[in-house]
């Protein structure tokens, strides 16, 4: 972890923001206050405070338009993909977390070990879900051409048009006259 800073160890950095944005204090004011109660603080350090605060902030408004931008483009598309996106959204952000300390030994590996764990099993999870779905989809497809291809039978359609509603149904290009289909050329 980076190495916390006086003020953020003295547990002032929402006090901080208090005084200057609701209170409207300026950032000798704040100093002069904090060290009249026994603070260790100085007024580039409730500067850099305010700095770092309001990068923290930027950060969080990114990340929530970035998120509504994502419900609001998968709308219309099933939870997966929504699960999905969130998924990597959350593995970017970890990964952008790891390259701003650069040096692992500072980090707890551990912690970080831990949440690339769980989001690579949730992705894993996920393609699951996907996979047997669409196995599922694809059984039920091939099912359905089966009957249409008996009813057709005893409806007495040719040969010919039974092979073309089954290659319709399952998604398949029908066999040709002499055989092949349009993947053997």
């Amino acid at each position: 972890m980076p190495k916390r800073n006086k003020i953020e160890m003295q547990g002032l950095v929402e006090r901080i923001v208090d005084m200057f944005y609701e209170q409207k204090m300026s950032q000798k004011q704040i100093a002069k206050v904090l060290k009249d109660e026994g603070y260790d603080v100085s007024k580039s350090g409730v500067g850099r405070t305010l700095i770092s605060h309001a990068s923290q902030m930027k950060a969080y408004r990114d990340a929530a338009k970035e998120s509504a931008e994502i419900i609001k483009a998968l709308r219309n598309t099933p939870g997966l993909d929504i699960s999905e996106a969130t998924v990597q959204l959350v593995q970017t952000k970890l990964l952008n977390e790891v390259k701003k300390f650069g040096d692992l030994a500072t980090m707890d590996v551990k912690d970080v070990l831990k949440l690339v764990g769980q989001t690579s099993l949730a992705q894993a999870r996920i393609a699951k879900v996907k996979l047997d779905y669409e196995k599922g989809y694809r059984q039920g497809l091939f099912r359905a051409a089966e009957i249409v291809e008996q009813e057709g039978r005893k409806a007495g359609l040719s040969e010919e048009t039974l092979k073309e509603i089954k290659s319709k149904i399952s998604g398949e290009e029908p066999p040709r006259a002499d055989g092949t289909t349009g993947e053997d050329t």
